[in-house]
């Protein structure tokens, strides 16, 4: 791993509703891993699924989180750019805010699953669409005992599709952003390690494996790693990925998420926030990723 992207993992384990260095300690390395496969993705004009979506079903009002869907877009966007073909799929439950964010950057729209489907149905489904690689990007997969359980403990089995099952499909290159250890790719962290790491890590834990797995403090700012990475691996497009680093532009996708009727996943309400962390609140990260990627 070079020392830029080091600096790129590094700048990614600022705080956001909690601290995520354990987590991050067990996985070093692998968001270089993943960018280069991503970075080969767009040289070979690969598809590439991106899946999102998280419903915060103990909230007031039950809705999708802010948290997700606004960094898979601007995820999509920047693989659009390098030559790649993203396909973002999501359920029922956020299809609607993670359309509306896919809008904002002209970054096509969602493939929706229903929650009823089961393993296989997805599983078909997904391979049906034909992508060469799958990332998921905060999307809550089972525990051990194959539950669904948010960072509270809150059991939303029955109202997530289990795209989870789409990452045992044979040859495809897998990859995840997570934040809070009940996330697809999460398996990749030692049990143990989430359990003394986060509160009720002991039973949210997903234990989905990926190939590689980046961890931040929300799992927007592991997209947005992810884009200052692409744009040290595939300089000719660094112009336009630098771009979708400005704040302005995380700020027009988010509004968009909230308008469509997205709420904080750790509040629980309506805002432009994301775990609690408002946009003025990481713009030096956004602007310290963007002279990253310039290095």
């Amino acid at each position: 791993m070079t020392p830029a992207l080091a600096a790129v993992e590094r700048a990614l384990l600022r705080p956001g509703a909690r601290d995520v260095t354990g987590l991050a300690a067990a996985v070093p390395g692998q968001l270089a891993r993943l960018a280069g496969e991503l970075a080969a993705a767009g040289r070979a004009g690969s598809r590439v699924g991106l899946v999102t979506g998280v419903h915060i079903a103990w909230a007031p009002s039950p809705a999708a989180e802010t948290d997700g869907p606004v960094g898979t877009a601007v995820l999509a966007a920047a693989l659009a750019a390098i030559g790649a073909e993203p396909l973002v799929l999501t359920d029922e439950p956020c299809a609607q805010v993670t359309g509306a964010c896919l809008e904002v950057l002209g970054a096509g729209r969602p493939e929706v699953l229903p929650v009823s489907a089961d393993e296989e149905q997805v599983a078909a489904r997904v391979a049906a669409l034909g992508p060469s690689h799958l990332v998921a990007v905060e999307r809550l997969g089972p525990n051990a005992r194959g539950r669904v359980l948010t960072m509270r403990g809150f059991d939303v089995t029955e109202s997530t599709a289990p795209l989870h099952a789409a990452f045992a499909l044979p040859g495809l290159v897998t990859g995840a952003v997570g934040d809070g250890g009940n996330e697809i790719g999460m398996g990749n962290v030692p049990a143990d390690v989430v359990a003394a790491c986060i509160a009720h890590g002991e039973a949210i834990a997903c234990r989905v494996p990926v190939d590689a797995l980046v961890v931040a403090g929300t799992s927007n700012w592991g997209c947005s790693g992810l884009v200052a990475a692409l744009a040290l691996l595939a300089p000719d497009h660094a112009g336009r990925l630098t771009a979708l680093l400005d704040p302005q532009v995380d700020a027009q996708v988010l509004g968009a998420a909230t308008a469509a009727g997205a709420i904080d996943g750790v509040t629980g309400l309506p805002g432009a926030t994301v775990d609690g962390v408002p946009v003025a609140g990481y713009a030096d990260l956004l602007a310290d990723l963007r002279c990253l990627a310039r290095a």
